[in-house]
């Protein structure tokens, strides 16, 4: 009895620990007004669930290797369940970081640093992404209550290089030519074109 005991009591301690690291509150997270995402970071070579490489192989272009880019999670992707040319292919969207981030999977960064990226993969709900991209419903969160997940493509430490350690961060929708304009890393709607799923996107 008295492990089981300590057992939850360790379980609960570190989900305070975690929650003291957050910034965001509420259910689903916001912060200063603005929505609340996680995010963690991924290194893929493969061409992803918007077909952004070329037909005849699995590779990515270069810029969806090196860019500003990411994996969204599932609902958001596609909420059908659907894994390839989800309707948020192509689009773009602003991340703010807010100086928080979940304990024990990050570390702090500066408040208010803020990028521009484009949705070019699905972070689907399985493993090993259960615990940031299970949300399910339009107002379901994940483990640690964000109602989105952006899985960043990290294949050239892009986001390891800007001191980015899956930091939390609020979110908005934003335009891929003005991102394009203020970082060329962020792709452009040109370079989204390319793309086999560009038909989801015609921007």
């Amino acid at each position: 009895m008295m492990k089981v005991y300590l057992s939850v009591l360790l379980l609960s301690l570190g989900a305070l620990v975690a929650e003291a690291q957050q910034k965001c509150t509420g259910s689903p997270r916001m912060y200063n007004g603005k929505p609340c995402v996680s995010t963690t970071r991924y290194a893929d070579s493969r061409k992803g669930a918007c077909g952004c490489g070329p037909h005849d192989n699995d590779n990515q272009f270069p810029w969806n290797s090196y860019g500003l880019v990411a994996a969204a999670n599932q609902n958001l992707f596609d909420p059908s369940g659907g894994k390839w040319c989800g309707p948020v292919c192509g689009k773009c969207f602003k991340l703010t970081t807010t100086g928080g981030f979940v304990g024990g999977h990050g570390g702090a960064t500066a408040e208010g640093q803020s990028k521009i990226f484009m949705v070019t993969n699905d972070c689907p709900n399985e493993w090993p992404n259960l615990s940031w991209c299970n949300q399910q419903g339009l107002h379901s969160v994940n483990q640690y209550g964000y109602n989105v997940h952006f899985d960043l493509e990290n294949g050239h430490n892009q986001i390891t290089g800007m001191g980015w350690d899956n930091p939390e961060v609020t979110w908005e929708w934003a335009n891929c030519d003005e991102g394009h304009g203020q970082d060329g890393r962020t792709p452009n709607y040109g370079m989204y074109k390319q793309c086999q799923c560009r038909h989801t996107n015609t921007k």
